[in-house]
């Protein structure tokens, strides 16, 4: 018997990082900032803001430093960055020191899939584990009190095909015996369907039944993400991972006409590859009744303007409806 749905659930809007990654213009900083402005006025309190990778990698995130000297100081709102190695934790530290606010970084992802982890970041997995292990202390001691991991290719791989589901379990045990406040499980591939996303989250949150400890992130290349996100809902998970306009994916190989070094062909010959879409994943919560805190018109709102930022229709259902 499934559990009942949560009397309400916490929406990560990861636009501004996941969403821009993957594209191929440079988004201007005041347009990000009316982005991260506007959620917020729209009721989102989680916001994944960019990453401190270098910039030869994402040269997307070249402001990143300005994007958080411009964005206010909130109690109420909850900033997260990504960093992937420790040169980039020193530059949380950096900045940290310029007075920005940081409250949730994500440090280590720990792609399930050997090949996976080999060509995003060229680390074994024993690599990966060990690094994020060093990361994680120092973040901690930086202040930072929410220190997550990504644990990805859950479902199965876009290089290498299925990976046992074992796999998984064996990380997210792994994940906090290191250290890490919370998992994001990830579908990069897009490919779990509702059954196998309701029994995989029964089982780990079988172990560490505190919601707090798990977010969900599924990119809706194969439009399984709504319907995996409610058996996620089903099996316990309060926290999903949404893009406004469906758009994200893997790093562009090519930013305002130059390539971008060393990221590679994408993995997918298909136009959708980035999240389950913001506008609808509210829309669909608040019509069941569930709380978000967020004003699904005021959502659509804004990708429409992000439609016009970024010279193309996005993948929205809701964002249309006046």
């Amino acid at each position: 018997m499934k559990r009942p749905l949560p009397g309400k659930v916490d929406i990560i809007d990861v636009t501004l990082r996941d969403g821009f990654q993957h594209e191929e213009m440079f988004v201007p900083t005041e347009a990000k900032l009316w982005i991260a402005e506007r959620l917020m006025e729209a009721g989102f309190r989680r916001i994944e803001v960019g990453t401190f990778s270098h910039i030869k990698y994402v040269p997307q995130f070249k402001d990143i430093l300005e994007v958080l000297k411009g964005l206010p100081k909130r109690e109420d709102v909850e900033y997260t960055v990504l960093v992937l190695n420790t040169k980039a934790c020193e530059r949380v530290a950096a900045a940290l020191e310029e007075g920005v606010q940081i409250d949730r970084v994500l440090c280590g992802q720990l792609a399930t899939s050997e090949a996976y982890a080999r060509k995003n970041m060229n680390r074994t997995h024993e690599e990966l584990f060990n690094e994020a292990e060093k990361n994680i202390k120092f973040l901690h001691s930086l202040g930072i009190k929410k220190v997550f991991g990504n644990i990805g290719t859950i479902f199965g791989c876009p290089i290498q095909g299925e990976i046992p589901i074992e796999k998984a379990y064996e990380f997210v045990d792994r994940a906090f015996d290191i250290g890490f406040d919370e998992i994001e499980h990830s579908d990069p591939d897009g490919i779990a369907d509702p059954e196998t996303v309701y029994r995989y989250f029964s089982h780990v949150l079988q172990k560490y039944p505190d919601a707090s400890m798990h977010s969900f992130h599924v990119h809706d290349i194969r439009g399984m993400g709504m319907a995996s996100y409610c058996a996620a809902m089903e099996a316990g998970v309060r926290t999903f991972d949404c893009s406004l306009g469906g758009i994200g994916g893997q790093v562009a190989n090519i930013v305002d006409s130059v390539p971008v070094k060393g990221i590679g062909a994408y993995y997918f010959d298909t136009e959708r590859t980035g999240l389950v879409e913001t506008c609808d994943f509210v829309s669909m919560v608040n019509a069941m009744g569930i709380d978000t805190g967020i004003d699904e018109k005021k959502c659509g709102v804004i990708t429409q303007m992000m439609e016009r930022i970024l010279g193309r229709t996005l993948h929205s259902f809701t964002a249309a409806i006046k």
